[in-house]
């Protein structure tokens, strides 16, 4: 995983394009003619595959279903997405404020467990 950055761009996307009205306090809109590059929109796409993870599992199922539809066609129809969602994922960012500062950095694989043994003894 990359860094807190995706969190931020994901924020400048949605307020580039989509919401008209003052949702992230501080973000600006990108500036007209300075497109999102295509490392950034994959950086857009891992920023809110980590909010999505975030959504509550009932209330937020349509969404959710058609995050899955996006990540199973393997396309990027994030602009789409965002334009149906967007104010599910600003409700995301409400409910945890400090969502950027608690993004992994890094992943680290779970290792099994070493304590304890399975085998049955001889």
């Amino acid at each position: 995983m990359s860094s807190p950055k995706n969190v931020q761009l994901l924020k400048e996307y949605i307020k580039t394009f989509i919401a008209t009205e003052v949702v992230f306090p501080g973000i600006p809109p990108r500036q007209w003619g300075v497109a999102f590059s295509p490392s950034e929109l994959n950086e857009v796409y891992t920023g809110l595959k980590f909010v999505i993870r975030k959504a509550h599992p009932l209330q937020d199922s349509a969404m959710i279903a058609a995050f899955e539809q996006i990540e199973a066609s393997k396309s990027l129809d994030l602009h789409w997405f965002l334009y149906d969602y967007w104010r599910e994922v600003v409700v995301i960012f409400e409910f945890y404020p400090n969502l950027g500062e608690h993004y992994p950095t890094s992943y680290h694989p779970r290792q099994p467990y070493q304590g304890w043994s399975w085998q049955q003894p001889a």
